[in-house]
C-alpha cells in the first residue's frame, strides 16, 4: 500500500492559530459600526503575505456596502473564504517548515 501523509504538528498549530485570528477578526467585523469595518483585513495583508495579494485588487477597488458586512461580497465574503482557505495553507506550510527546522537544530537523543 502506498505511504500515508501525515500532518506535521507544527504546521497543524500554525493553521489553528491563524484560524483562531481570522475568526477574530470576523467577531471585529461584525460587531464593527459604519463603513470602517473593512480596516480589519488589513492585518492580513501583512499576516498572509504573499497569499494576501491575491485579495487585494479586488477588495480595495469596491467600497464597503451601505447594509453591512454579510450584504458585501466583495469585502467581506471573498477575502474571508480567501484567507480562511489559502491563508491557513499557507501557514500550515510554515509551520511545518519550522518545525522541520527546529527538528534538524535540536540536539539528538540517546
Amino acid at each position: 500500500p502506498p505511504p500515508r501523509a501525515r500532518l506535521c504538528a507544527g504546521g497543524v498549530a500554525a493553521a489553528l492559530l491563524h484560524l483562531l485570528l481570522l475568526a477574530n477578526t470576523v467577531r471585529l467585523i461584525l460587531a464593527a459600526a459604519g463603513t470602517q469595518w473593512t480596516q480589519h483585513w488589513v492585518i492580513f495583508l501583512a499576516l498572509d503575505f504573499p497569499v494576501s495579494l491575491g485579495v487585494m485588487p479586488v477588495t480595495w477597488l469596491v467600497p464597503p456596502a451601505a447594509q453591512g458586512p454579510l450584504h458585501d461580497v466583495t469585502n467581506f465574503w471573498w477575502p474571508l473564504v480567501y484567507h480562511a482557505l489559502a491563508g491557513t495553507v499557507w501557514w500550515y506550510i510554515v509551520g511545518a517548515q519550522i518545525q522541520r527546522r527546529l527538528s534538524r537544530r535540536a540536539p539528538a537523543k540517546s
